[in-house]
């Protein structure tokens, strides 16, 4: 059902009181049915989340140092839970272990539209709050986790992601 609607099953979850995404035959159901898009600035270290062009909220995030972040069109293409984190010499960081950075969530973002190929970024939540507001990743766009976690429920795979300088 959130695949029809373009939304993400946590989204009616929320929006119906539901305890579970287990729904029955016959159930009345809200669906929101509006297009979200993320918007994000480098150089303020904001994301903003608007739906339908009309504003939603804002976010201060951490972003790449030395310009790391690749600016361009994206869209989020996979989104986990718990993340595990895989370092750059290629070694998996299980999730809740303190090397892992991402935090509690992952959404990983693919270039679009003639944006440069830019492979292993991504939204996700970080341990470390101080790193938020500033340019301190190694590329990707840090959240604090409970932004984060909000985010993911509103934000389906497919939605548009702008990063701009």
């Amino acid at each position: 059902m959130a695949r029809k609607f373009k939304t993400t099953v946590d989204l009616i979850a929320k929006g119906n009181l539901l305890k579970s995404d287990v729904i029955r035959p016959g159930d009345r159901l809200r669906v929101f049915k509006g297009v979200f898009a993320i918007a994000v600035s480098k150089a303020g270290n904001d994301l903003v989340l608007s739906a339908d062009g009309k504003f939603i909220k804002r976010y201060r995030v951490g972003t790449g140092q030395f310009g790391k972040t690749p600016a361009g069109t994206f869209v989020i293409v996979d989104k986990i839970v718990d993340p595990p984190w895989w370092r750059p010499d290629g070694k998996v960081i299980p999730f809740g272990d303190k090397e892992n950075v991402l935090g509690t969530r992952w959404m990983s973002i693919a270039a679009v539209e003639g944006t440069e190929h830019a492979a292993g970024y991504g939204i996700h939540g970080t341990w470390e709050d101080d790193t938020i507001g500033k340019q301190a990743s190694a590329g990707c766009i840090r959240m604090h986790n409970a932004d984060v976690e909000e985010l993911f429920i509103l934000v389906p795979a497919g939605t548009r992601v702008t990063i701009t300088e």
